[in-house]
């Protein structure tokens, strides 16, 4: 036992027992002895040559902290999680949230929403968003989410170069493009990028460095994560918006219908899971003949080989042959082959584009995009969320920009009982546990109208909306066990009208 160990359970004891005496000098003078022999003489010669170099310096240094003393009293417990309220978790889920405006076309502008909120550590979700050369080089405006998994380095090269390659490729082409050539240049500039991830990895892997080299594992590491990617690009000069997807991160476009004075949904993308019968299709047409569908295909999950979806940037596992895969993790610390693989590749990072002529003007349309963290909770509701949001702008209801939920809820009667539940809302059960994961679902009757931002406005209702306690307790757990509540969330709304 050290010194200062012993010296300190002494001490303890003593003020325990209310005598708070330190031990007898003698006594702790052959403590000292003790274990300075046990620790050797290097011990002794490095502690006095470092005595002689202090006093030679003439300098004083810092003493460490006294953490007790013999008349503290026993310390609380006390956790270090804090317990999120109301206040506190709408402080959270904002810290990310910004607004823009961007051009929709000559002379009206749009808005542009965005709220990012992590629950991995780090962070797997990514976006981009900002103006690239189009056909022709005409400006187009961009917009991506990309939700990452088995680690963030794929989805944060896709921040940085998905946009710019897609550019590149279609300023390309000449503005009369047709509109099958500009869906084979966003097309040919996904699988380009992602073939750059994977050749770049395997070239690393194959040069003449030794195991574990730090130049190889950097460039393996966007290969052996993955990524789904959602990208949007607005032709303002045509108002056309395509959409191109890999994954099952989501797009909606939000539509007015004069007949039910209502926004309606209308899919812009479609998830690529194994349970979208066309990319089942497509994956068996794809596959050897004679490899039967259950061995790489969960009917029951969806899963491909394990992962959620079938079409993804990066995922190593999924493309290389298992002899590549052992390579790398034997020698750079990967992961070993997914168990059933016998003919990658099974991933593409291939996306479906979509085309859609874009409504502006007083009741113009509206985009939400957002990763699966959104969709969890959410299905075509959150297109009837946004124009509740809408219509609450233009009455003019929205909370002022830095007031609190709190303030908002007061006024209103109804709204501050949903904010203090009373004891039979306190009964009901607000989510159910499904193998291990919770899960509930946003419903009209739990929307709340109270923030500025409609990214923001979409999560706290997806999250618990008027049902206070579930999203203060959604908002507070925190890594590793927040994943077992709620996924990393990134949400943007694209307003092509006034609003």
């Amino acid at each position: 036992m050290s010194v200062g160990r012993l010296l300190g359970k002494r001490l303890w004891r003593a003020a325990k027992a209310g005598t708070a005496r330190p031990p007898p000098q003698r006594q702790l003078q052959s403590n000292v002895n003790r274990t300075l022999l046990l620790m050797g003489g290097g011990f002794v010669v490095g502690f006095a040559g470092a005595r002689y170099r202090q006093s030679k310096r003439d300098i004083s240094s810092a003493s460490i902290p006294t953490l007790l003393t013999s008349e503290s009293a026993p310390p609380v417990f006390d956790s270090p999680v804090e317990a999120l309220d109301l206040p506190a978790a709408d402080k959270k889920l904002k810290r990310q949230e910004q607004s823009y405006s961007f051009e929709v076309s000559q002379g009206q502008n749009g808005r542009f929403d965005v709220v990012r909120l992590a629950s991995n550590s780090p962070v797997e979700d990514e976006y981009a968003f900002g103006t690239a050369p189009g056909p022709g080089n005409t400006p187009w405006a961009f917009w991506g989410v990309y939700d990452g998994h088995a680690g963030w380095a794929t989805s944060a090269v896709l921040r940085s170069y998905l946009i710019p390659t897609v550019s590149l490729t279609l300023s390309s082409l000449p503005g009369s493009a047709p509109a099958s050539q500009i869906t084979s240049g966003i097309v040919s500039a996904f699988t380009t990028l992602d073939a750059t991830i994977m050749t770049t990895a395997l070239a690393a892997m194959k040069s003449s460095v030794p195991p574990g080299d730090p130049a190889v594992l950097a460039a393996l590491a966007p290969a052996i994560a993955g990524s789904c990617a959602l990208l949007s690009m607005y032709d303002a000069r045509a108002s056309t918006l395509r959409t191109a997807c890999v994954g099952d991160s989501r797009a909606v476009l939000g539509r007015w219908n004069p007949q039910t004075n209502r926004y309606e949904a209308r899919p812009l993308s479609v998830d690529q899971t194994g349970h979208n019968e066309a990319e089942v299709a497509r994956l068996a047409a794809a596959r050897p003949p004679g490899e039967p569908t259950e061995d790489y295909l969960d009917s029951k999950s969806g899963r491909l080989l394990g992962l959620a979806v079938t079409r993804a940037f990066g995922d190593h596992r999924w493309k290389w042959p298992s002899a590549v895969v052992r390579e790398a993790q034997e020698r750079f610390f990967g992961q070993g082959p997914r168990p059933k693989s016998k003919s990658p590749p099974y991933l593409t990072a291939e996306p479906v584009v979509t085309e859609t002529d874009v409504v502006g003007g007083e009741r113009g349309d509206f985009v939400v995009m957002a990763s699966d963290g959104l969709w969890d909770h959410f299905g075509n509701e959150a297109v009837e969320c946004v124009g509740r949001w809408i219509e609450a702008k233009r009455a003019g209801k929205l909370s002022k920009s830095g007031s609190s939920s709190v303030e908002v809820v007061s006024r209103d009667d109804k709204s501050a009982a949903a904010s203090s539940p009373s004891d039979d809302a306190k009964s009901k059960k607000e989510f159910d546990v499904i193998d291990g994961y919770a899960e509930w679902q946003a419903t009209p009757d739990h929307f709340v109208v109270e923030d500025d931002n409609a990214a923001t406005h979409l999560v706290k209702n997806a999250f618990g909306g008027s049902r206070r306690n579930l999203f203060c307790a959604v908002m507070t757990m925190c890594p590793p066990l927040s994943r077992n509540v709620r996924d990393d969330v990134t949400v943007q709304v694209i307003f092509f009208g006034d609003v």
